[in-house]
């Protein structure tokens, strides 16, 4: 791994309370070192597409979690392994989901984009990933039977639209860019196709353009190369709307790094760069009322809030999930550095009237 891609990844990891973990793992394909205790675990009985399957998952602090093995030989994800690195790949394209082990734990990402509420587990040497990640991120739901103590899995009915992965990677004499962006096609209408990725191209392109504006003002007696990453993630893809999350870190010196990270929800009918207000206020018009008292309540959870929030605004930060909505707040908005950027997902049905659904 490139020397300052490395050191920037463990800052960035570093700068929203997430240990930075080593590459100490053992080799073997699910044969990683066991450096926890292990517990008492109930099993959970899978089934996938309605068939009952032969190994099992486990319930472990409440979460449920899944054997890589069984995303692999039941669900036919590809999965590999970087020897070098200690890192499994597990999938492919946007939800490709890659774990770096050490004895510390397993450090995930999708699609390189780091996810921190997730934790996946390594029990008696095998790993094992919390269903919320795959429900998340990876293109799957699942109905909990608790009499039976079983999960049965099945694919999402998603949009008809191909997402991939572009990636901008230049290194001038004093920055290092590693720029990944999404690209939509297949989506049947040219002109939204066009449009919604035009958007995604300017905000990539402002992003390398501020950065370079950075470059030029750089202090000639530093010995240091400046960073700017950008990764995503695809939070929501249904019922005819397109949710991502984008970060884009920058390390110019100083004592901290910085991360700013945006939300877009598209409608694929027209192309339209959907805000909370489209989404919710036909269906509530007092909506923001609930909602900012939720988002009140959880921002003054957070040791240093500043006390200055007074509602959100029509331009407010947020993207879907499965569950729920994720309004979020960028670092030092309303909290200290400490706090990195304080995202608080709440479901549908505590702001949309009952009998409703975000569907428009």
């Amino acid at each position: 791994m490139n020397k300052v891609l490395k050191y920037s990844i463990s800052a960035l990891i570093a700068g929203v309370l997430v240990a930075s973990f080593g590459y100490t793992g053992q080799a073997s394909v699910f044969a990683v070192e066991n450096t926890k205790n292990v517990v008492q675990q109930t099993p959970v009985i899978l089934k996938w597409k309605g068939k009952t399957l032969s190994q099992k998952g486990l319930i472990n602090n409440g979460n449920t979690l899944i054997p890589v093995s069984v995303l692999k030989d039941e669900l036919g994800l590809p999965l590999s392994y970087n020897q070098g690195t200690r890192t499994y790949y597990l999938g492919s394209g946007y939800r490709q989901l890659n774990m770096d082990v050490s004895e510390y734990g397993v450090s995930a990402n999708v699609n390189n984009y780091y996810i921190y509420d997730y934790e996946v587990k390594n029990i008696g040497g095998k790993l094992y990933i919390p269903f919320k990640l795959l429900s998340d991120y990876m293109g799957v739901q699942g109905v909990w039977n608790p009499s039976l103590k079983s999960l049965s899995i099945t694919p999402r009915a998603e949009n008809d639209v191909k997402i991939t992965t572009e990636l901008l990677e230049t290194k001038t004499k004093d920055t290092l860019f590693l720029v990944r962006y999404p690209k939509l096609s297949g989506l049947g209408n040219a002109e939204v196709e066009k449009s919604i990725n035009a958007v995604l191209e300017k905000h990539k392109n402002q992003f390398v353009e501020d950065s370079k504006e950075q470059e030029k003002k750089r202090d000639s007696s530093v010995d240091y190369m400046y960073q700017a990453f950008q990764n995503f993630a695809v939070t929501y893809n249904e019922n005819g709307m397109l949710s991502l999350v984008i970060d884009q870190y920058s390390y110019t010196g100083g004592a901290h790094d910085g991360t700013i990270r945006t939300g877009f929800t598209f409608s694929l009918k027209d192309g339209k760069v959907l805000s909370l207000e489209d989404l919710l206020k036909e269906k509530s018009p007092t909506y923001k009322v609930g909602l900012d008292k939720l988002v009140m309540k959880n921002l003054k959870g957070i040791n240093g809030f500043s006390d200055q929030f007074k509602g959100l605004g029509q331009d407010a930060d947020y993207y879907l999930k499965p569950d729920g909505l994720a309004v979020f707040f960028q670092q030092y908005e309303y909290t200290p550095y400490a706090a990195g950027i304080p995202t608080f997902v709440i479901p549908y049905n505590q702001v949309l009237p009952k009998g409703t659904s975000l569907v428009k």
